[in-house]
Formats: C-alpha cells, sequence, structure tokens
C-alpha cells in the first residue's frame, strides 16, 4: 500500500481567470479549488454553472500560504518511478495508477487538489481545537494551588488505596492459611492409614518372596533362577518409591501480587463511528487484512467483508468449522479449527492450506500473532473440555512453526490453565489469557511473564460480578497503548486491565445501545477498533458490527 511522499515546489500567485500578470489576488472558490481577483470573481466567475452556491472566501482566510501548491512532482514511495495520480479518501493517502488498480480500486478516490483541500480543511479544524485546548490547559495550570505533595487529596486517597490492598492481601493470605490447616487435617489422617496399608502390602510381599530362598537357591533351573531374583531385587528398589509423605510447597511474593503505579489516562472515551448489519447471529471472531477488508466470523461461517459508507459488502464466504483468527506479519490468515494444525488463507492467492504451525495430538482453542511475528496458541486434548483432563497449555512458535516455549505447569507442577479461550501478548512480553473453568463460561483473566510466573490472575470486579452475574470473560485483546480490554458474556461492560492484569477501570458500551459484544479487533488506524455482537439466545436477530473511536486506553 502506497504512502506518498511529497516533493513540493510552488509557483507564483496567479488569477486563475484573466492570469494578469500584477492582479491582485483577492479571493478564493473552495469549491472551484480557485484564485481570483476582484474583477473576475465579480465578472467571470459569477457566470459558472452553480456559482450561486459556490463558497468564496477572501484570500487571508485560505491560510497563509502566499503561493500555490504543485502537485506535478508527488512521487509514490511503494511504486518506483510512479507519480501520484490520486488522493484515496478511504484510506487517507496519495495513490499512483499501481496503487489503486491493486488495492484501492473501488475506494473513494478524488483529484489531489481536492484531497489537498480536504488534508487541509482537517488541518485547519485540528489547529483550532489544539488552541483552544491551549487556553483550557493553561487554564488549568494557572488556576491550580500549590499544594504540598503530602497535603494533596489525590495523594492521600492513593496512600489509602495502597494501605487497604496490603490489609486485603494479609486478610486472604491468613484465609489461605486456614484453608491449608483444614485441607491437612483432612489429608492427614487418609494418608497415614493409606501409607500402613501400603507399607503393610509391602513387607507381606516381600516376605513372600524371600520365603522362596531356599527353594531357589537349591534350584537348578536357571531360567526361573533369574527370574525370581529379579522379582526380588525390583521389590527392593521400589521400596524407596513408594514411601510417600505430605510436603508443603510454599509460593513467592511478588510487587504483582500487591499492585502497581501506573500513570492513567482520567477519560476513556468510545463514540460510535459507523454501524452495520450482517447476515451472522454471532460475531465470534474478527481479524482485519492488510487491505483494510475484514474477516468475521461464527463458528461455522467464515466471510470476508468489506465496509463501505455504512453497508458491509461481503466479498467471499465459506462454511467451515472455526473457532478464531488471525493475521500475520505477512499478511496471511491463519484459523483454529477442530484439530492440531492451524489453516491458512493465503493473503495473495485466497488459497486455504494447512500451515506450519501444528500441535500434535493436541487442538487448539486459541490464537493470537505478536507483533514481531510469532503464532501463541491455546491447546488442549482431544477429551472432553471439562473437567479438565489430560494437558491445557499456551505454546509460542516462531515463524517456522518450531514450539519456542510452553506454559503448562506453574514452578510447584500444578496445572495453569482448564480452558484457554483467548490470548494476546503485550509490549513488556507478558502473555494474557481467558481462560474459562467451567462450561457456562465462567472464567478468569490469567497474565503471565515470559520466565511462566503467574503475575496476576484477575477474577471480575466484585461491584458488577457476583453468583448472579458471574464473570465470563470472552475475548481479551491489546491496546495501543498496551493495555487490554476483556469482553464478558451477557454484560455490556468492558475491562481495561495494565498489562500486568491489574484493573484500571471499565465502561459501559452497553449505555451506548452496543449490546452483546464479543469480539474486538484494533486496525492500524489510531482509536479505531471493531466490536462484533451477538444476538439474544433464541432470537432471530443477526449480529452487529460496530466501528468506533476509543481514546483513553
Amino acid at each position: 500500500m502506497a504512502l506518498s511522499k511529497t516533493v513540493k515546489g510552488q509557483t507564483p500567485l496567479k488569477c486563475k481567470l484573466c492570469e494578469i500578470e500584477g492582479a491582485k489576488i483577492k479571493w478564493k472558490c473552495l469549491n472551484c479549488i480557485m484564485l481570483m481577483c476582484t474583477n473576475c470573481k465579480d465578472n467571470i466567475h459569477v457566470k459558472f454553472k452553480l456559482a450561486k452556491d459556490h463558497k468564496i472566501i477572501d484570500i487571508k482566510e485560505a491560510g497563509d500560504c502566499l503561493e500555490e501548491p504543485d502537485f506535478t512532482n508527488l512521487i509514490c514511495d511503494e511504486h518506483t518511478g510512479e507519480s501520484c495520480v490520486m488522493f484515496c479518501s478511504t484510506c487517507d493517502r496519495l495513490v499512483c495508477t499501481t496503487c489503486i488498480s491493486i488495492l484501492h480500486n473501488g475506494h473513494g478516490l478524488v483529484k489531489i487538489d481536492e484531497g489537498y483541500r480536504i488534508k487541509m480543511e482537517r488541518y485547519k479544524t485540528d489547529r483550532k481545537k489544539s488552541k483552544e485546548k491551549i487556553k483550557e490547559l493553561k487554564n488549568i495550570k494557572e488556576n491550580s494551588n500549590e499544594v504540598r505533595m503530602k497535603d494533596s487529596a489525590q495523594y492521600k486517597e492513593l496512600i489509602k488505596k495502597i494501605e487497604a490492598q496490603n490489609i486485603k492481601i494479609k486478610k486472604e493470605a491468613d484465609k489461605y492459611t486456614e484453608e491449608l490447616i483444614v485441607e491437612l487435617k483432612e489429608k492427614w489422617g487418609i494418608f497415614q492409614k493409606e501409607e500402613l496399608n501400603d507399607v503393610e502390602k509391602v513387607v507381606t510381599n516381600l516376605k513372600e518372596l524371600r520365603s522362596n530362598e531356599k527353594r531357589i537357591i537349591q534350584s537348578m533351573d536357571t531360567e526361573k533362577i533369574f527370574t525370581d531374583c529379579g522379582k526380588l531385587s525390583m521389590a527392593v528398589n521400589e521400596i524407596g518409591t513408594r514411601i510417600r509423605t505430605i510436603s508443603f510447597l510454599p509460593g513467592q511474593m511478588s510487587p504483582y501480587h500487591m499492585g502497581s503505579l501506573q500513570i492513567v489516562s482520567n477519560v476513556i472515551t468510545i463514540n460510535i463511528v459507523k454501524q452495520f448489519q450482517t447476515d451472522m447471529s454471532e460475531l465470534f471472531n474478527i481479524t482485519v487484512s492488510p487491505d483494510r477488508s475484514l474477516w468475521i466470523s461464527d463458528n461455522s461461517v467464515l466471510q470476508k467483508v468489506k465496509p463501505v459508507k455504512h453497508k458491509l459488502i461481503v466479498e467471499s464466504t465459506m462454511k467451515m468449522e472455526i473457532y478464531g483468527t488471525a493475521a500475520t506479519v505477512s499478511g496471511d490468515i491463519l484459523m483454529v479449527t477442530h484439530g492440531p494444525v492451524l489453516k491458512q488463507i493465503s493473503g495473495r492467492t485466497g488459497k486455504i492450506t494447512d500451515s506450519v504451525y501444528r500441535v500434535n495430538k493436541l487442538f487448539n482453542t486459541a490464537i493470537h500473532v505478536t507483533k514481531d511475528g510469532k503464532v501463541i496458541v491455546g491447546v488442549k486434548d482431544g477429551g472432553k473440555s471439562w473437567p479438565a483432563t489430560g494437558r491445557r497449555a499456551i505454546v509460542v512458535m516462531n515463524q517456522k512453526g518450531d514450539h519456542e516455549t510452553i506454559y503448562e505447569h506453574d514452578k510447584n507442577n500444578i496445572r495453569i490453565f482448564t480452558y484457554p479461550e483467548s490470548v494476546t501478548s503485550t509490549d513488556n512480553g507478558n502473555i494474557c489469557v481467558v481462560d474459562w473453568l467451567s462450561d457456562d463460561c465462567r472464567g478468569r483473566v490469567v497474565v503471565l511473564s515470559q520466565d511462566g510466573d503467574i503475575l496476576q490472575i484477575f477474577r471480575g470486579h466484585p461491584d458488577i460480578n457476583n453468583e448472579s452475574k458471574p464473570y465470563r470473560p470472552m475475548q481479551i485483546i491489546t491496546t495501543p497503548s498496551d493495555n487490554l480490554i476483556v469482553t464478558q458474556l451477557n454484560l455490556y461492560i468492558f475491562y481495561i486491565l495494565n498489562n500486568c492484569g491489574h484493573l484500571i477501570t471499565h465502561c459501559n458500551v452497553g449505555e451506548m445501545s452496543i449490546q452483546r459484544p464479543y469480539s474486538l479487533c484494533f486496525t492500524k488506524t489510531p482509536g479505531q477498533l471493531y466490536i462484533g455482537c451477538t444476538k439474544v439466545a433464541g432470537s432471530s436477530d443477526k449480529g452487529k458490527l460496530f466501528e468506533v473511536n476509543i481514546n483513553g486506553c
């Protein structure tokens, strides 16, 4: 995709109608993009078709530039030797003829001078806004009092929160201590009985084997001697492995359990830009392609669609089992289907093939592609999802498909995941997983460091989630600011977490009539987010897709 650079030149101002040297330029027609002297404005321009509807402004209002821009030397960065011939208002960039034929055909293409006008109008609007912001910030600065840090209300409130977290952790530590002691008391008697039974069995077995001592020694059956001697040797060597004990494996406390200090935005704003109606009941997955089209899917249909104004143009439809999608750095689309191999749609040919990414004897459950092209998948064995049996893990693969890291057990060899439903990564290397704990989608968000340490487990907000509204996380996505957004089933609330999994804030998108949000996808356009929604259970409605602009997270 071409993003053109401009080689700008400027020519002396002339009236575009009379072109008389020295004629004083006084006016500009914004519709014609034309500079005029007063005489031509009053006597010639008025004869133009629909001239009465044109907007003519004083040259002083047109900007500070006293010369006209020259658009003849705009060179395309993408295609060597090609000159830019149009402006794509859809992609907000200059394009050459090759760009148009490859990618921008059907987009909103306008003449370069019109694109220049669009950009200049936007610049003037932003310039005006910036002036207002500067004034607003100056007022804040002038009106703020010089307050000592220890006397600041906000500072005192932060101290209170830190101390409250300290008390909470101590209480939880006491609670877990009591639970462990109760568990130990329950297990101790049972364990002792089991061990006594095992010891008795071992003693009986050894006595039986020893009782044959005289017979074995006097036997002339060499084959039987080798066999029976082996049995005694094996029984003796197994004694150490049969004797067990209960141990306490202490965990490690880290700053992540206490929390962290982070500068965050006071306000998160979400504005709906467009709303689209799809022909799918559920939008479980959204992935954006390099050509800005979208891949959307439920669990049985995958579509490639292109947003055009307020409609979705369906470019292709495929019926297939699909449980997750992600775009590679080369522009291919990876898909989680029912099996150990990720399927791949070529960004160049559109052909579906097996990719190099596979997890033998396991099934993929979730997928994410990192900024540096690594593929992260959630996996499970082929048995039932619940209760959790067999393997449940997160696997990190390089671009060749080699397995680099597997996250499956913690430092005490305890299983980390039950059902990894959604996964993402952050710039600091953390891996963040939506882990379902039961078949009704109750779950949590688990944040791991690159070393596999559990940094945080987020279980929802106590003021929002309770027994009647349990925390059912659906999808997790990393924001451009390296924070996290998590959607949840049947609650129209986004949780915003930092990259260590600590809650920053939450926002109710239901107040904006975005109902049953499920899937999320950021584009490369700053602040542009697509939100895929599901329908009410039993309803014949179709899922909606929202394009929103989000700031502050």
